[in-house]
């Protein structure tokens, strides 16, 4: 049993190509992808070849969507049938793919496991496997939802509480999510970016204030927002030189949250950092209950997402795609691959 799929098959090489699947066991379900969402990060670290838990070739891809065409016996007595529309991070793969990464969902069909490590323990890292989707939403809306987790998670860490100044800083997927959720909560929320299209889609998504970094002056607009700091900055920039321009703009025993992947090593002005007396959080990964939530929040309009999909393509324009991410291009936001054409 074959998928088609979008292979890394090695640093900055990528290709449209048959891998192999398991068979099925009782505690899977075999889908059919309908969708699969680009992490641009992520994946532009494993495409560059610098995820050093990730061996190629490998199936990139942590968030997909597609109908279930078949359920293994312990699959079904968790609930899964045939016809379910289900929301997943991860699949099995055989042969040299079996273990090459803990991704592989831009594929067209996938085996995942909906009963081995699920459930939650405080001993380790809880992450998403598979969840139902509700309704019948556009994929497009829908697909990206696991960026929205990701935001989540570090939201959850800091405990934001209404009434809270927060700056969001970068405005890729996961910096829009994390606006709107701290809004959610009751959070007044400030977003800084460089890309005017992407300030303008967090403006249009409900950002209470909006910084241009390229143009205006982030410390005097900061000063104005939050003359004492901000209680909660998000950085989903990675860039060391911006968080260390945040620091400063930090109220004393604020929170910052590390929202991004740094690749080491990372310099940061631990110094200034230091002198805010701050707690931080350095998130990693997403949950289930935080996937269900995003999507449900989605379903019930509470989150936009419609504008956060710049490029919907089809699979074999993959290459290029890749490219463009590599490159650092910032002339696009969410990117979807559509299996259904």
């Amino acid at each position: 049993m074959n998928a088609n799929a979008i292979i890394f098959v090695r640093p900055e090489t990528v290709a449209l190509g048959k891998v192999p699947l398991p068979e099925l066991a009782e505690s899977d379900i075999f889908v059919e992808a309908l969708a699969s969402g680009v992490s641009v990060g992520t994946e532009r670290w494993a495409w560059l070849g610098k995820r050093g838990e990730i061996r190629f070739p490998n199936v990139p891809g942590y968030m997909a969507a597609g109908r279930v065409i078949e359920a293994g016996a312990a699959a079904a007595a968790r609930g899964y049938r045939k016809g379910d529309m289900v929301y997943y991070s991860t699949s099995k793969l055989a042969g040299e793919f079996d273990g090459a990464s803990w991704m592989a969902t831009h594929l067209s069909h996938a085996v995942v496991d909906v009963c081995n490590g699920i459930d939650f323990s405080a001993d380790t890292l809880d992450v998403h496997r598979c969840v139902k989707i509700p309704g019948s939403p556009e994929m497009k809306n829908v697909i990206l939802a696991g960026l929205g987790a990701v935001a989540m998670r570090g939201i959850e860490m800091a405990g934001i509480p209404a009434g809270a100044r927060v700056l969001v800083a970068g405005l890729g997927v996961i910096g829009q999510f994390a606006a709107q959720i701290c809004r959610l909560k009751g959070a007044e929320v400030g977003v800084m970016d460089r890309v005017s299209a992407r300030l303008k889609i967090a403006g249009d998504n409900g950002a209470d204030w909006i910084i241009d970094a390229a143009k205006q002056n982030v410390g005097e607009i900061s000063d104005r927002i939050a003359p004492h700091g901000y209680d909660i900055i998000i950085d989903t920039t990675s860039s060391a030189p911006v968080i260390n321009s945040l620091f400063p703009l930090l109220r004393m025993r604020g929170k910052f949250i590390l929202q991004g992947w740094y690749p080491p090593p990372t310099p940061l002005d631990l110094n200034a950092l230091h002198q805010r007396l701050p707690t931080c959080h350095a998130p990693c990964s997403f949950s289930s209950p935080a996937v269900r939530a995003v999507l449900q929040w989605i379903a019930d309009g509470h989150l936009k997402t419609s504008n956060l999909i710049t490029h919907r393509i089809c699979p074999e324009k993959a290459p290029e795609i890749y490219r463009m991410i590599g490159a650092g291009s910032e002339d696009f936001l969410g990117v979807m691959f559509d299996w259904a054409e």
